[in-house]
């Protein structure tokens, strides 16, 4: 299933919104729990700033539920609901 229609869902309304150590100066994440057809789709977006201050959407893939889960663990994501 394609993540580009649930884009637009995980900016405006993220379930789960955090920051990576490996981009703790340049970015962060935005993750959205899609429930549709049975299925959990989560959309992660890493989103810096370009030199001008615009916020630019860098890369959009889901992620299984053990990634969120260990990103939760870890203290990389908190839950926004």
């Amino acid at each position: 299933m394609s993540c580009l229609p649930f884009v637009s869902q995980a900016v405006v309304n993220p379930s789960h919104v955090g920051q990576s150590p490996k981009h703790a100066t340049d970015g962060f994440e935005l993750i959205r729990e899609v429930r549709q057809s049975e299925l959990i789709i989560l959309v992660a977006l890493l989103i810096r700033p370009s030199r001008q201050g615009v916020y630019l959407v860098k890369s959009v893939y889901p992620i299984d539920q053990n990634k969120l889960a260990n990103r939760l663990r870890k203290g990389h994501l908190i839950k926004t609901q």
